[in-house]
């Protein structure tokens, strides 16, 4: 197996940060505390909640595609897919984080509607693992993910995951492989504390998020390695889900240390300059799911609390 390292060289653009108002015909449906979700990091879920989520998780991957994308076989490889489609428009660029909120949030949505889940949200505190994944309580192979890949194509074989095949990667192809992991230690310690709190003193979100993106969110993927080392196809292990809504609660910190930093954004659009120049991301900028959940724009997803979306972190 060829590994297709996550770590891309960061295009050396020097984009202006920029903060924006609420649109005011943005008039989101109300966050309500009968709505309201707290989501809760992964051992903080009871043995029974961790087990549902397992097994909605697994009912994903045992349902029938829906997207008819390419190299799709599942449904959750639908999720893989539309991910692998866009890869050039959601990495690297200032909707970075706002679609990867929304992304999370159309997975939990199939988790629930398509497979019955009805625990709580829940995420992988990551810098409490760094540099020891290893030893990680979400690669345990009863009450976690499975554990390391094994053999010469690293396959996972232990866990509710083991002995998978996915079907795209790597990068932009449709190839079927096993599903991998090969974790690396090294790769895995730019996720440790000292670290993200550099990421989260960042006075504005374009410094924030280049930040986050260069270490922590690197250290899940290509610390974990495999099939979450390739930026195109990651979702194709069940941890990324885990590991991006760390990322979200990472820029949820960030936002509540200031209620200027709400709405703010920063960073260019596309990841190379268009026909037309560059142009800034903004919150009027829509963001698809194909059809999983109504395209939405940057700006319906920037406060958790904010109507589209009700949740906050333990």
């Amino acid at each position: 197996m060829m590994l297709n390292t996550f770590a891309q060289v960061l295009l050396g653009l020097t984009l202006a940060s920029s903060a924006f108002s609420l649109p005011d015909s943005y008039a989101p449906t109300k966050c309500t505390p009968e709505r309201m979700q707290t989501h809760l990091e992964w051992t903080h879920l009871t043995l029974a909640q961790k087990q549902e989520y397992i097994d909605a998780e697994l009912c994903l991957w045992n349902s029938p595609n829906q997207l008819h994308l390419k190299g799709s076989t599942n449904r959750f490889e639908d999720l893989q897919a539309l991910h692998q489609n866009q890869t050039d428009i959601i990495h690297h660029v200032g909707q970075f984080l706002p679609f990867h909120r929304y992304f999370v949030h159309a997975h939990e949505t199939l988790l629930r509607t398509e497979c019955g889940y009805t625990g709580p949200g829940t995420w992988w505190n990551v810098s409490r693992d760094a540099g020891n994944f290893l030893h990680s309580p979400l690669f345990d192979d009863v009450t976690g993910f499975g554990g390391n890949g094994t053999g010469p194509d690293g396959c996972v074989t232990t866990g509710p995951f083991a002995n998978r095949t996915t079907h795209m990667g790597p990068r932009n192809q449709t190839t079927s492989y096993c599903f991998w992991r090969s974790i690396n230690e090294t790769l895995s310690s730019t996720g440790v504390p000292s670290l993200v709190d550099e990421c989260l003193a960042k006075a504005t979100y374009y410094e924030m998020w280049r930040c986050v993106d260069l270490n922590p969110h690197a250290s899940g993927h290509r610390g974990t390695g495999g099939v979450m080392e390739d930026p195109d196809v990651s979702p194709g292990d069940p941890l990324f889900y885990l590991h991006h809504g760390w990322i979200d609660r990472l820029w949820w910190q960030w936002q509540r240390e200031d209620p200027t930093r709400l709405y703010q954004l920063g960073g260019y659009a596309t990841i190379t300059e268009p026909e037309g120049g560059w142009f800034n991301t903004t919150l009027d900028y829509i963001m698809t799911t194909f059809g999983i959940l109504p395209d939405v724009t940057v700006a319906d997803v920037m406060d958790t609390k904010g109507g589209y979306l009700c949740y906050d972190y333990d």
